[in-house]
C-alpha cells in the first residue's frame, strides 16, 4: 500500500536538519506530489465525486446536463472544498492537535469512496457536493499528516514543511483533475455517458 497513512515511501526521506533549505523544501513538494500518485484513494474520492458533476438532477435521479459554466464552478467548488477540509487537518495533525490511528482513517478513507461511488450512481446529495468534499477530505487530511509526521521535523520547521507538501498534494491533483476535465464535460454530453458513469 505505497504512498497509504501506513507505509510512506521510504525512498523519501528527509533529514530534518535540511527540512528548511530549498533541497528539503523541493523534496517534501515531491514527497506531496508522490503520496497522492502512489496512494490513488484520495484521487479516486475526489474523481468519483465530479463523475456527476456536470448533470441535473430531475426527478431524484441524474438527467440531463447543465451549462458548461454551472458544471466548471461545481467542479472547482468540489476540487476547493476538499482542499480546505484536508489543509486544516494536515495542520491540526501535523502539530499534534488531532491525531487518529491509521487503520481508523483509513476505513473512513473507503467510506468516503462509497459515499462518492452511491452518489454517482443516484443523487443522495445534490448540490452539497462541495460540503461532503470538504467533511471527508478532513479524514483524507489525516493520511496526509502521518506521511508528514514520519519525518520528524521540528515544530516550526512544520510550518514550511505542511506548505511545501501541501503544495505538493495540489499540485498532483490539480493536474489530474484538468487532464480529466475536458473529457469529462465532452462525455456528459453524449448518450453512452450514463454508462460511463455508471461504470466509473
Amino acid at each position: 500500500q505505497a504512498g497509504t497513512a501506513a507505509s510512506p515511501p521510504s525512498r523519501w526521506w528527509i533529514n530534518p536538519v535540511d527540512a528548511m533549505n530549498a533541497l528539503g523544501l523541493l523534496s517534501l513538494f515531491q514527497l506531496g506530489m508522490r503520496h497522492i500518485a502512489e496512494g490513488p484513494d484520495h484521487l479516486l474520492f475526489l474523481l468519483v465525486l465530479l463523475l456527476p458533476a456536470p448533470l441535473a438532477v430531475v426527478a431524484s435521479r441524474w438527467a440531463g446536463v447543465t451549462g458548461v459554466r454551472n458544471s466548471l464552478l461545481r467542479i472547482l467548488k468540489i476540487v476547493t472544498a476538499f482542499t480546505v477540509g484536508h489543509s486544516i487537518t494536515l495542520g491540526l495533525s501535523a502539530f499534534g492537535v488531532v491525531h487518529l490511528p491509521s487503520r481508523p482513517v483509513e476505513v473512513l478513507i473507503a467510506v468516503s469512496i462509497l459515499v462518492s461511488a452511491v452518489h454517482a450512481l443516484r443523487p443522495v446529495f445534490p448540490g452539497k457536493e462541495a460540503a461532503i468534499a470538504a467533511f471527508f477530505g478532513l479524514f483524507h487530511g489525516l493520511a496526509f499528516a502521518s506521511t508528514l509526521s514520519e519525518l520528524g521535523l521540528a515544530r516550526w520547521e512544520r510550518v514550511a514543511g505542511i506548505l511545501a507538501f501541501n503544495l505538493g498534494i495540489e499540485t498532483m491533483q490539480m493536474a489530474v483533475v484538468l487532464a480529466i476535465l475536458p473529457s469529462l464535460l465532452l462525455m456528459s454530453r453524449t448518450r453512452a455517458y450514463p454508462y460511463l458513469r455508471v461504470l466509473g
